[in-house]
């Protein structure tokens, strides 16, 4: 059975953006092939709260995928072994919280939407 689970990965900083990609892929390519990818999150550049391995900035990507139990410590392995990554923490997913973050994610737009409207109307109010 496969179950819900989401891999936040940091890689160092440091790399150039074409190999930051290509360990990327290969994360990819590798929960592909054990499972079905959802969807690729990427946070970016950010500043580190301490320095890893003497490095002060890291890349973060968050990977949601579907796998089977067993894949999750093979990821981990392979993780684990790659000096270009700093830190990563593969979870499994709760599904309920994915549909009140998605709530959340609403509800903003929505106030944000209403408080551009609104502005423009004030806008609008003093110019005309």
């Amino acid at each position: 059975m496969k179950r819900p689970y989401e891999s936040m990965v940091v890689f160092d900083g440091t790399l150039p953006e074409d190999t930051l990609q290509k360990e990327q892929k290969v994360i990819e390519d590798m929960i592909t092939n054990f499972g079905e990818l959802e969807k690729i999150d990427i946070w970016g550049k950010k500043q580190l709260a301490f320095p890893i391995r003497k490095k002060r900035t890291g890349f973060y990507c968050l990977f949601l995928f579907n796998g089977s139990g067993d894949f999750a410590p093979t990821l981990d392995k392979h993780v684990k072994l790659n000096d270009k990554i700093l830190r990563h923490l593969t979870v499994v997913r709760n599904v309920k919280n994915d549909e009140a973050r998605l709530k959340v994610a609403q509800r903003k737009e929505r106030a944000a939407a209403e408080n551009e409207k609104a502005n423009s109307d004030a806008e609008a109010k003093n110019n005309g």
